[in-house]
C-alpha cells in the first residue's frame, strides 16, 4: 500500500534537506558524517533528499549506516594529506604506545629513535674539545756519589746519582703521564777484576742499548725510582756499583763507562709504545777509572770519576 505524506511533513523534510545541502556545499566531508545524524529515513525525507542531493549521494549516505566511516583520529584539515607520526594517534590504547609520561606528568611524543625526549644522534666522531699536547722540557742532573778510594779487599761504593725530569708544556692541564710516553735507555761497558781472574787480568763486559729497569710507562712510583706528579715525571737513578750493589771484597773496578739517553713521544691511544716517531736526547756519559796495582793488593787507590753533568732540552715532539 502506498502512503502519501502530508504536505506539511513534506515541506519540513524539504527544508531540512536544503539546510543539510547548504552545509555539504561548505564542507566536502559532510556526506561521510551526515548519516549518523539522520537516523531512520522515511519515504517523505527520501523523496525530498532525492530532489536536493541526487540518488547517488543519497545511496552512499544510507549504505554507510548509522556508525559512519571508520578513520583514524587526526588533526582537522588533515584529510587528503600524508599523515606523519606526529599527526596520527591510533585509537584503542590509553595512553597511545607512542607517548610516554614525563616527570611532570605530561605526555611527550617519541622521537624517531622511539625514546621520549632523546637527543638526536650526531653522525661522525664525537665532538669534544681536547687539549693540545705541547712540547715538554727535559731536565737532567747528575753527580758522582761514591767513595774517593778503592781497594781489592774493600767494600766500596762506586756510582752516580742522577735524575731526569720531564715537565709538561706550560699552561697544560692534562697530567704528564697521560700526555707523554717517556722512557730511559742505558748502555754500559766495564773492566773489572773478579775472584776467578787469572793473574788479576780484568774481565770485560758490555751491554747494548736497552730500556732501563722501571724507567718507562706506566710509571710505577711505589719504590721511589719514579716520581709521577701531575706536571712532571722524574726518573731517580743510581747507576754504577753503589747503594744495594757494591764492589765487595775480591772485586776491583778498573774502568766503567755508562751511557744514558731519553725518548719522548705523544701518548698513542693510551698505551705505551716505543715505535717512531719520537724525540731522542743526546747521550749522557759517566766514567770511572782506577789504577790497580798487583804489587800492592792491600793498598787503596784513587777513584777517578767524571759525571755526565747537567743538561736541559726543549723537547720538539714529532708530528
Amino acid at each position: 500500500m502506498c502512503v502519501v505524506p502530508l504536505r506539511k511533513d513534506r515541506e519540513e523534510a524539504e527544508a531540512e534537506v536544503a539546510a543539510k545541502a547548504n552545509r555539504r556545499a561548505a564542507d566536502p566531508d559532510w556526506g561521510q558524517r551526515v548519516a549518523p545524524e539522520l537516523g531512520q529515513v522515511n519515504p517523505a525525507m527520501a523523496t525530498a533528499m532525492q530532489r536536493s542531493v541526487g540518488n547517488a549521494t543519497l545511496g552512499r549516505m544510507i549504505a554507510q549506516g548509522p556508525a559512519g566511516p571508520k578513520v583514524p583520529h587526526a588533526a582537522p584539515g588533515a584529510r587528503g594529506k600524508k599523515r606523519t607520526q606526529d599527526e596520527v594517534v591510533e585509537r584503542g590504547e590509553s595512553p597511545p604506545t607512542n607517548q610516554q609520561k614525563t616527570e611532570a606528568g605530561a605526555a611527550t611524543r617519541a622521537t624517531r629513535s622511539g625514546k621520549a625526549g632523546a637527543t638526536p644522534s650526531v653522525k661522525g666522531k664525537e665532538q669534544r674539545v681536547e687539549e693540545e699536547i705541547g712540547n715538554p722540557t727535559l731536565v737532567f742532573t747528575s753527580r758522582y756519589d761514591g767513595d774517593e778510594e778503592h781497594s781489592l779487599n774493600g767494600d766500596n761504593s762506586i756510582g752516580f746519582a742522577q735524575t731526569a725530569t720531564l715537565r709538561r708544556a706550560d699552561g697544560m692541564q692534562t697530567p704528564a703521564a697521560e700526555a707523554y710516553d717517556f722512557w730511559q735507555e742505558v748502555s754500559d761497558e766495564s773492566r773489572q777484576i773478579v775472584p776467578a781472574s787469572v793473574n788479576y787480568r780484568p774481565k770485560k763486559s758490555s751491554r747494548a742499548w736497552v730500556v732501563d729497569g722501571p724507567f718507562h710507562p706506566p710509571y710505577n712510583d711505589e719504590d721511589g725510582n719514579v716520581v709521577n706528579a701531575a706536571d712532571r715525571i722524574t726518573f731517580v737513578d743510581n747507576p754504577g756499583f753503589s747503594t744495594t750493589t757494591r764492589m765487595s771484597a775480591g772485586y776491583f773496578l778498573v774502568d766503567y763507562t755508562v751511557r744514558f739517553r731519553w725518548k719522548v713521544r705523544k701518548k698513542q691511544g693510551g698505551r705505551f709504545t716505543k715505535a717512531e716517531p719520537f724525540w731522542a736526547s743526546d747521550e749522557m756519559v759517566h766514567r770511572v777509572t782506577s789504577a790497580f796495582d798487583a804489587e800492592n793488593l792491600e793498598e787503596a787507590v784513587r777513584v777517578n770519576h767524571r759525571a755526565a753533568g747537567n743538561r736541559t732540552w726543549n723537547v720538539q715532539l714529532p708530528n
